[in-house]
């Protein structure tokens, strides 16, 4: 008996640490504070993300202990005011800084905020756009269009507008506005709320039941339940409402305690704004005790879900990209719209989640797993190959070790028939941050600790294509003119481009261009396909574009050719390499900036070579001789076989 307790006391101190790991208690301001420092980085103040996730910060800053917190918000938003900050959005509430500073403004907290908000509550009623039936819209919407957004930044502002000034008809339209939304969003069948009307035809309503739309009603719907004063003659309408909506939600709350995408589809991924948003309306139900007490433990245990999406250093994963009506507005339309890590919708929903809780006295949160199991940050990074289209010309695609692109017709005054490069850092994908990086203005040639794009080949070759060699000189194709996915899978891509645009003299020549590339190499494989009228042998050069003094090997034998080379003190050494079969090598060639390979080819009949980069930066090649004993090895054990009727 005494060894068996000597037993159980020393499991207990063994395991114990690791129970107390596991169940880490996060302070709830904290959470808050590190995820607003975030959506600083990421979020552009100037539109409407970044106001509410102001409006966050505001509602949190009331908090004791927040007092400098405070005044750098209301800083932030005289910014509004005095031009550093030049508001963009299609409502004139973005121009006082949205519904924080009428919040502000209402609480009495400062009064340097009042003109700004008085002003643009007055533009707001009197010159923003109406739909037929009197509600207030986007000044883009014509004809019918409405959709549930406009509800978040509207009801709010008016709101605490006509409270701050006494003003009736400003708080009667607040009212308005979020149940007539309501109304005519309605999904009677659910109880949730389809995003938008009339962006699919007039009088036609989006099928989704989507979670940030949903959000943005929770969020107007439940200030009006909280603040909305009870003289008011549809007071009760609100909190009937609020009630019947806030239940209606949790029909379809997940065991993460959070939304899906599609919240009645629990196929379709985790979101994080919607469900943040929601998380927010239901705990001021819970405060006002306006549902039931058992209610809490769904709050909570979205607390404890949310945090799994949220990393250490306070970013935020799944949160769906820009939204409106997709396509043609279905359930599945939704569905396919992408998830974005650290997206300037992530942080105000979540801000505003946590800053209820910490009013609620909610202090810690334990997560229900472990902080930011689903953040890039923190999580096992997701490694595997993966490839897009995007921007309307480019095809990308990737691995844990580099990328590569391809440009499409839409650039052919720019760029060339070349592979271009994108360096890495990590082995987690990187395409789609990169594109979105680039989408919002933001240089994805910096290196912002992933890697960057820095080569830089024009009309040249890049890493890898081809030219057909006739009489000492290179005749390229122009970009590719079509592209098929044939495998996008996590352990390897396939990818079909066709070149149709070639001026070759004395012949018409087209290229079906087959490339493949899976987990752990700096190689891809290409299967080229010269498709002619004219059954002939042909000299094709694969080409490396050079940065002007590189260090090259060239090998005969094994019919390689392999570059280091310096690209500047910033980026350093990148090592390129091209691999061809040694039975239909012909010889080397340089022309305008490109090293080449030659090979000899037939028309009609497929061949096979190899090509790669490798970066000083990363761990595999610290030095050039790593690079060149990494080529020498591959090209031993590299299959110049067409092994591309897989795919047919």
């Amino acid at each position: 008996m005494k060894f068996l307790l000597s037993f159980i006391l020393v499991w207990f101190a063994f395991i114990e640490p690791v129970i107390a790991q596991e169940n880490t208690a996060y302070k709830t301001s904290e959470i808050v504070k590190s995820v607003y420092n975030q959506g600083l980085k990421h979020t552009e103040l100037d539109f409407y993300a970044g106001t509410l996730m102001l409006h966050g910060i505001s509602e949190f800053s009331l908090l004791p202990g927040n007092e400098d917190l405070q005044k750098d918000v209301v800083n932030k938003y005289l910014k509004f005011s005095n031009g550093e900050i030049k508001a963009k959005g299609s409502l004139f509430t973005y121009e006082a800084g949205g519904s924080g500073a009428a919040f502000l403004a209402y609480k009495g907290i400062t009064n340097t905020l009042d003109d700004q908000v008085a002003k643009a509550a007055s533009k707001l009623m009197k010159d923003q756009k109406r739909s037929p039936e009197g509600l207030i819209t986007a000044n883009f919407a014509t004809d019918d269009k409405i959709f549930i957004d406009v509800a978040f930044t509207v009801t709010p502002f008016l709101l605490y507008s006509g409270l701050k000034e006494g003003n009736q008809a400003y708080i009667d339209m607040a009212v308005t506005e979020t149940l007539e939304l309501f109304k005519i969003l309605k999904d009677n069948k659910t109880g949730l709320l389809h995003q938008a009307r009339g962006f699919n035809g007039k009088g036609s309503i989006s099928e989704d039941n989507w979670s940030r739309g949903n959000g943005w009603g929770a969020f107007a719907l439940a200030i009006l339940a909280r603040d909305l004063p009870e003289s008011h003659p549809k007071h009760q309408e609100v909190i009937e409402l609020a009630k019947q909506f806030f239940l209606a939600t949790l029909k379809y709350q997940n065991k993460e305690g959070l939304w899906n995408q599609e919240m009645t589809d629990k196929s379709s991924y985790v979101e994080t704004s919607g469900s943040g948003l929601i998380l927010y309306g239901l705990g001021i139900m819970l405060e006002k005790n306006l549902l039931e007490p058992k209610y809490m433990q769904n709050f909570k245990l979205g607390l404890q879900g949310y945090t799994s999406y949220i990393g250490t250093d306070g970013s935020v994963s799944h949160t769906c990209f820009s939204c409106l009506a997709p396509n043609k507005g279905t359930k599945n339309d939704y569905k396919l719209r992408p998830w974005v890590f650290n997206d300037h919708h992530a942080f105000g929903p979540a801000i505003l989640a946590f800053s209820q809780a910490a009013k609620m006295g909610i202090t810690t949160i334990i997560p229900l797993d472990r902080m930011g199991v689903y953040s890039i940050v923190d999580s096992p990074k997701a490694v595997r190959t993966y490839m897009k289209f995007d921007r309307g010309s480019d095809v990308a695609w990737e691995n844990d070790r580099i990328a590569y692109r391809v440009y499409g017709s839409s650039v052919r005054a720019k760029v060339g028939n070349g592979i271009d490069v994108w360096t890495k850092k990590v082995d987690y994908p990187i395409i789609d941050n990169w594109y979105k990086l680039n989408a919002e203005g933001k240089d994805y040639h910096t290196d912002r600790g992933e890697g960057c794009d820095f080569y830089n080949m024009g009309k040249l070759r890049g890493c890898g294509a081809i030219a057909i060699w006739i009489d000492n000189k290179p005749y390229p194709s122009e970009t590719f003119d079509t592209y098929k996915f044939l495998k996008n899978q996590t352990d390897g891509i396939a990818l079909q481009l066709n070149y149709l645009t070639w001026s070759v003299p004395g012949m018409k020549i087209e290229e079906k261009k087959i490339i493949e590339m899976g987990l752990g190499t700096n190689l891809f494989k290409v299967t080229s396909t010269l498709k002619s009228d004219q059954e002939r042998e042909l000299v094709i050069a694969v080409g490396i574009t050079s940065y002007g003094k590189p260090e090259i090997i060239k090998n005969k034998k094994k019919a390689t050719l392999t570059i280091w080379e310096n690209t500047s003190p910033e980026h350093g050494s990148i090592g390129t390499a091209v691999l061809v079969n040694p039975k239909d090598f012909v010889g080397y060639a340089s022309y305008a900036g490109d090293e080449y390979v030659l090979v000899k080819v037939k028309t009609n009949v497929p061949f096979v070579y190899y090509s790669g980069v490798g970066w000083d930066q990363t761990k595999y090649f610290r030095q050039k001789q790593d690079w060149f004993k990494y080529v020498e090895k591959e090209s031993k054990k590299l299959k110049f076989i067409d092994e591309t009727k897989i795919y047919k």
